[in-house]
């Protein structure tokens, strides 16, 4: 592949963050308003190993000389056989992650739109979705990098505007809010790590994309790090201001 068609590094950076805070960053404050502010302990402590696990993908990134990435990754110490299973059941987890991201795609639309849908209508609409979503990847990892780097703003947009709103910030309301169930310190703290852990899903895809980008041995390592380093800052600042403007209820 010619250098001109690859993605620049802030480019992988980008698709590396926009794939990671995805949906997360509009489902996870309801989600967590169930556990309240105290979920902010689980925040920092999946960020910590998320940012422990995007260092060991650095790591085999600066040193793999093999294609595929995390595929390559694993066949040094596995040979072929573990290329395939890494390959297999990582293909196999985008299958059912992409039309998860669809179906709630389309559930939103109905929402917004306020529209209703019968089930096969509901399916079309996401295959819809899936194949309208899919078409830029045909034109090479320069186009979708360019794409990435505009829709990276509906992302962004509504983080900016909460941090605006944010500064109606009531430390009594976020105090109200810390424990809304007062559940036992260690199984709030438990209940939420398991959202808190899915938004770090992702990280993964500066290695997915190894193969599509500039001088990987260096790009990859910045793009996992500064990604995931990106996205636990902005988790934890922009769900977390929710539960000093909103009661657990509003949220």
């Amino acid at each position: 592949m010619e250098n001109s068609k690859k993605m620049s590094v802030t480019q992988l950076i980008i698709i590396t963050a926009v794939n990671m805070m995805g949906s997360g960053i509009i489902m996870l404050p309801a989600k967590l308003a169930q556990v309240g502010g105290l979920s902010i302990v689980s925040w920092l402590v999946t960020a910590v190993g998320s940012m422990l696990l995007a260092y060991a993908f650095a790591k085999c990134g600066m040193y793999s000389k093999r294609p595929g990435g995390m595929s390559g990754y694993a066949e040094y110490p596995f040979g072929k056989g573990g290329n395939f299973l890494c390959g297999y059941t990582y293909g196999v987890s985008l299958v059912i992650a992409n039309v998860a991201i669809a179906t709630s795609a389309v559930g939103y639309g109905v929402v917004f739109f306020d529209a209703e849908l019968s089930p096969i209508m509901s399916c079309a609409a996401t295959i819809a979705v899936l194949w309208i979503t899919t078409l830029p990847n045909f034109g090479g990892p320069s186009i979708t990098g360019r794409i990435g780097s505009v829709t990276v703003w509906g992302v962004i947009a509504p983080i900016l505007i909460i941090s605006t709103a944010g500064w109606f910030f009531s430390g009594d309301m976020y105090a109200a809010n810390w424990n809304v169930h007062d559940m036992p310190f260690g199984e709030a703290a438990t209940n939420a790590i398991t959202m808190t852990l899915w938004s770090f899903l992702g990280l993964e895809s500066a290695c997915a994309n190894a193969d599509a980008v500039e001088n990987p041995e260096e790009a990859v390592p910045k793009a996992v790090l500064f990604a995931t380093a990106l996205c636990a800052v902005v988790y934890i600042a922009s769900t977390n201001v929710m539960f000093g403007m909103l009661s657990a209820e509003e949220i």
